[in-house]
C-alpha cells in the first residue's frame, strides 16, 4: 500500500472515530463542552479531506457539527441537502449493476431517519407544522417501502402538543 494511501486510510479511520465519538457526547451523554472541543477537531479533519464536503457523509457531518454550535438554520439546510443527495443517488443507480452497493450504504430507512431528524430540527426551530408535515413524510415514505417508520413517538407528541395549543386558543377567544 503507498503512503499517500494509507494516509487516506488514516484520515478516513479518524474521521469515523471523530464522528462516532460527537455523536455520543452530544446526543448519549449530553456534555456541550467536550462536544464543541470534538466538533474542532472533526471540522479540522474534514476540511481536510478532498472532496468530502460535496459528499453526503459532509452534508451529515456538517449538519452535526452546525446543531453543536447551535446553528439550527445551518443544521437544517445541511440535512436537507443530505436527503436530496441520497435522493439523488437512488434515482441514478436504481436498476443498475451497482443498485445494491448503494442500498448497503443508503438503504429506504436512511432516508426516514434523515427526515426524523430534519423534523427534530425544524420543531428545535419552532416551526412545529414543517416538523410535523416531514414526519409524515418519513412516515409515509416509510409506508411506501414497507419498513418502520421510527418517529411516530415524535409525530404524535407534536400532533397533540398542537392540539392543545389549538384549545389553548379558543378557550382565550371564547
Amino acid at each position: 500500500m503507498s503512503k499517500t494511501a494509507r494516509n487516506a486510510d488514516e484520515s478516513q479511520d479518524e474521521l469515523k472515530l471523530l464522528y462516532l465519538k460527537l455523536l455520543k457526547v452530544f446526543y448519549e451523554k449530553p456534555n456541550h463542552k467536550q462536544a464543541s472541543a470534538v466538533a474542532e477537531e472533526l471540522e479540522k479533519v474534514a476540511a481536510a479531506r478532498p472532496g468530502f464536503q460535496d459528499s453526503i457523509k459532509g452534508e451529515e457531518v456538517r449538519s452535526l457539527l452546525a446543531e453543536v454550535r447551535g446553528d439550527l438554520n445551518s443544521a437544517a439546510r445541511s440535512r436537507e441537502a443530505e436527503i436530496r443527495k441520497i435522493l439523488e443517488l437512488h434515482a441514478l443507480s436504481a436498476n443498475t449493476p451497482g443498485w445494491p452497493h448503494v442500498l448497503r450504504q443508503y438503504d429506504y430507512s436512511d432516508i426516514s431517519d434523515r427526515l426524523d431528524l430534519l423534523a427534530a430540527l425544524y420543531d428545535k426551530q419552532g416551526d412545529e407544522d414543517r416538523a410535523i408535515a416531514t414526519l409524515q413524510e418519513s412516515k409515509q415514505w416509510c409506508q411506501s417501502h414497507q419498513i418502520a417508520f421510527d418517529g411516530q413517538d415524535l409525530l404524535d407528541e407534536l400532533l397533540e402538543h398542537r392540539g392543545s395549543a389549538g384549545r389553548s386558543k379558543r378557550r382565550e377567544t371564547a
